[in-house]
């Protein structure tokens, strides 16, 4: 079987264009002698359900899409959508086939409800989806999950189609798919499993996410076979199949990953991406002698170009980075407005008078304001009251080390930013003292700790345990829990990682707070297991686990054939004009 894979940015609002783009692609993958053409997972609906209020006018809208892109592909075609259910949602992938479209995770699911009247029967989430193309058995997975259970299924596929859903992430080599085959989990599936493995990569920003692409192809002993580049528009064509051999030596190498230029490159991505997809050109922001105003200079030019990048130069007067900023300015030819004369000796009033300046600079200009908080300033140095006049902040799921190391990889490219080193006032003020050790290092250890927590969900004593410091610890993390109300002001941020600062808020207001302890007593530890296990917290704990019961299994897939059946009823509905694009199944 020839297959291939199509990893293409689409425009924001456009499902008509998407689609002509889509079926344009088939006709070149037709041409290529393709079997079985594969879109990313954002690629026709994004990966955000709409609103509650807006799901029948969306499926409706859905429904006309495939009806006409049913008819007009040039060749089968598997179209992920993301389906709102009330307040979840659930992705299903339309096989496009003989001018109609069907459901594969439906209709597998349908299948084993004929054979299985138990309560108990998988959810769809559990569901293993196997179709045929041309021949070839092919499994479908959509999560890491899925791929555990094609690891651990009896069966097996000649394929395993891979459709990702995660977006990019620092913390999660995996999200990188192609690009980091060396550190991630795919190679190692691909023997597992003795499948051949592809996998499909969405591209570009959707929302606040960003998705790199780097599809790739693996051979069942987990050699590459074929990869498409990352952060680029490709249409990747691979022979894959039972009767498929990767001849030695015709496989492509593995790239070595580096951790800040995939880094660099989401954020040059997510920005132009969130930019251009809101209607807009330009953007503004407060470069103000931050580490992180200051690679947002060289993002927002990489973006967009230096012609639509305004920004106000307030860095104080006397900082050491005032000249440094007016340089990398005038370098990167920015439109670069001076303020007026700031308060020295009130540097919050300060701040908030060059945002006020900014909300004007960007409505003059038409411009989208950018807030320049990385994430470990907006953790521990986010301020009650503060004025934010932006409205998106790149950096605010980047850790103020990563910025560091982004802005020196950065230079290596091409040495616009100033020699940079941390300094004291880069160091959040959380009652530590400078050690004799150095600023850098203090700072990489305040972001460790975070990290430890946040992305890591670790408790306060876990954290210490692993650290080693236990007023570090502390002290970052209670800085981290005062500021939570502050923090709920701020704009969103580009999500650079697997958990936000937003992901882990704390209810505020709460009595409790967490605090260094050692181990539980005997006696407590007991009572605490048969509390864990006793039949009221079960329902408790499941919840927390995210294990679901068989009647809430039950519901869940009740909820997503009623959204199913409103997709056929919809194209039913239209008569004569809508021909009926499901099949039987």
């Amino acid at each position: 079987m020839r297959i291939a894979v199509s990893q293409i940015d689409t425009k924001a609002g456009d499902l008509a264009h998407t689609a002509q783009r889509m079926a344009d692609i088939s006709v070149v993958a037709r041409e290529r002698g393709v079997d079985l053409l594969t879109f990313g997972m954002c690629t026709l609906t994004g990966p955000i359900p709409v609103d509650y209020s807006s799901q029948d006018a969306f499926l409706f809208d859905l429904v006309q899409v495939l009806t006409d892109l049913a008819k007009r592909v040039a060749c089968d075609c598997l179209v992920p959508v993301v389906i709102p259910m009330g307040e979840a949602a659930e992705i299903e992938v339309m096989h496009l086939h003989g001018g109609m479209a069907h459901p594969l995770r439906f209709s597998s699911l349908m299948g084993r409800q004929r054979q299985s009247f138990s309560a108990s029967a998988p959810s769809l989430s559990e569901e293993l989806v196997r179709f045929e193309v041309a021949g070839t058995s092919v499994g479908l997975a959509l999560s890491y999950e899925d791929l555990d259970r094609w690891n651990d299924a009896e069966e097996h596929v000649d394929v395993i189609l891979y459709v990702a859903s995660y977006s990019y992430a620092i913390d999660d080599m995996s999200s990188a798919l192609g690009a980091a085959l060396g550190e991630n989990r795919y190679v190692q599936d691909a023997r597992e499993t003795g499948s051949w493995l592809v996998g499909v990569g969405s591209l570009g920003g959707y929302g606040t996410q960003v998705f790199s692409g780097g599809s790739f192809v693996l051979a069942p002993d987990g050699r590459l076979a074929a990869a498409s580049p990352s952060y680029e528009e490709d249409l990747l064509v691979a022979d894959v199949g039972a009767e498929t051999v990767l001849e030695a030596g015709a496989e492509m190498q593995e790239e070595v990953y580096d951790e800040r230029y995939g880094l660099w490159q989401a954020l040059v991505l997510g920005i132009r991406d969130h930019v251009q997809k809101l209607g807009l050109s330009d953007v503004a922001f407060a470069l103000d002698g931050s580490l992180a105003s200051m690679l947002l200079s060289v993002l927002a030019t990489d973006a967009l170009g230096p012609t639509h990048v305004h920004a106000l130069l307030c860095a104080p007067d006397g900082s050491a980075r005032v000249a440094d900023s007016a340089r990398l300015a005038r370098t990167l030819r920015l439109d670069l407005r001076p303020l007026p004369d700031l308060p020295e000796h009130d540097l919050a009033l300060a701040h908030d008078m060059a945002q006020v300046q900014l909300a004007a600079l960007a409505r003059e200009t038409g411009a989208l304001p950018l807030a320049c908080d990385d994430k470990t300033g907006l953790a521990l140095e986010a301020r009650a009251g503060q004025v934010n006049a932006g409205r998106l902040a790149p950096l605010g799921d980047v850790y103020r080390i990563d910025v560091l190391d982004v802005a020196r990889l950065r230079n290596t490219i091409s040495a616009v930013l100033p020699a940079l080193e941390i300094g004291p006032s880069d160091v959040p003020d959380v009652g530590i003292d400078i050690p004799s050790w150095g600023c850098e290092q203090l700072l990489e250890r305040m972001d460790s700790v975070l990290a430890a927590h946040v992305e890591g969900e670790q408790s306060l004593s876990e954290v210490i345990e692993a650290a080693g410091d236990e007023r570090l610890v502390e002290e970052v993390l209670g800085a981290l829990r005062e500021r939570e109300a502050h923090r709920i002001a701020f704009p969103p941020c580009l999500m650079m990682t697997t958990r936000t600062l937003r992901d882990s808020r704390m209810p505020l207001c709460f009595a409790w707070r967490d605090h260094a302890r050692g181990e539980l007593p005997e006696t407590i530890q007991r009572t605490f297991e048969s509390f864990l296990c006793s039949d009221a917290h079960q329902p408790k704990m499941a919840e927390r686990l995210r294990l679901a019961t068989p009647e809430e299994a039950a519901a869940h897939r009740g909820e997503f054939m009623e959204a199913l059946e409103l997709l056929r009823d919809l194209a039913l509905g239209g008569g004569g004009e809508w021909p009926d694009p499901f099949s039987e199944n």
